[in-house]
């Protein structure tokens, strides 16, 4: 029988669904609000997330999700024209009351058992938990929609750094979310009885550097741009008034993105050969 990994979690998402139950309520309980304190200009808004959810129970959204954004976008336009509503507040309060569906569903799921495997791993791959290191809010509300699978032949190196489990791959450095310390233990005694050339193959120091540069070229290649993108603004686009200059300042950020984004890579390149 093949030898393979599961470790799972009871209610592992529990605790993100409170932390999306939060926000959800909290939308919900502003778009009521928003609905007792102008019952009339309420309506439109009413109508448009009432005939949303209609089509949605007929539709799939993500398969027709252009058709979806046009649809509101139009549909909201024509009712803030009709009721002669400010357009961005029209939209603004489709998406509090829209909220209130979504809150009554993760408070359903809350009240549910649920069993989710956090890491598994096999001869052929392992799938684990693996966010980017700055997507916290998005970990927080939906921990399960970061589990990756990797093949097996991609593993260079695995070892414990600290009190994580540290893995490196050909294109990519990866450290599993969630892992107990005996678990991380039952990993490696894996490796040491399927792969024992991969452990430790890799030092330390040289993928603690790795990722180092990893960080760098992230803040090169979108940090520096926003940040000369956003004093162009202020001082010369006169806080986004000046609509010429708004739009350079707004193409000139992403071409300059585009440029430090090749200079680093014929860097690490240039490094590799």
């Amino acid at each position: 029988m093949e030898n393979i990994i599961e470790i799972k979690r009871t209610n592992f998402k529990r605790k993100s669904a409170y932390f999306q139950l939060v926000n959800y309520a909290l939308f919900s309980i502003l778009g009521i609000i928003s609905i007792f304190w102008d019952w009339k200009a309420s309506i439109g808004p009413i109508i448009c997330v009432f005939i949303f959810y209609l089509l949605q129970r007929k539709l799939d959204f993500w398969s027709n999700v252009v058709w979806f954004i046009t649809g509101f976008l139009v549909l909201s336009f024509s009712l803030s024209w009709m009721f002669s509503l400010s357009f961005g507040l029209f939209i603004f309060q489709c998406l509090l009351l829209a909220a209130i569906r979504p809150a009554i569903d993760v408070w359903k799921e809350i009240r549910q058992e649920h069993t989710d495997v956090i890491f598994s791993m096999s001869s052929d791959y392992f799938a684990c938990l693996c966010p980017e290191n700055s997507d916290y809010k998005g970990y927080a509300m939906n921990p399960m929609g970061y589990k990756k699978r990797f093949p097996m032949t991609d593993v260079i190196s695995v070892q414990q750094d600290g009190k994580s489990l540290l893995i490196a791959l050909k294109e990519r450095i990866i450290r599993p979310r969630e892992l107990h310390a005996d678990e991380i233990e039952m990993i490696l005694a894996y490796f040491r009885k399927n792969k024992p050339a991969v452990l430790a193959a890799v030092a330390t120091k040289s993928i603690r550097k790795e990722e180092d540069r990893v960080y760098w070229v992230k803040f090169i290649v979108i940090g520096i741009p926003c940040i000369l993108g956003g004093l162009s603004l202020y001082f010369w686009a006169d806080n986004g008034r000046n609509t010429v200059v708004t739009i350079l300042s707004i193409v000139s950020a992403i071409v300059l993105g585009i440029i430090l984004l090749k200079i680093t890579n014929m860097g690490s390149r240039h490094k590799v050969n």
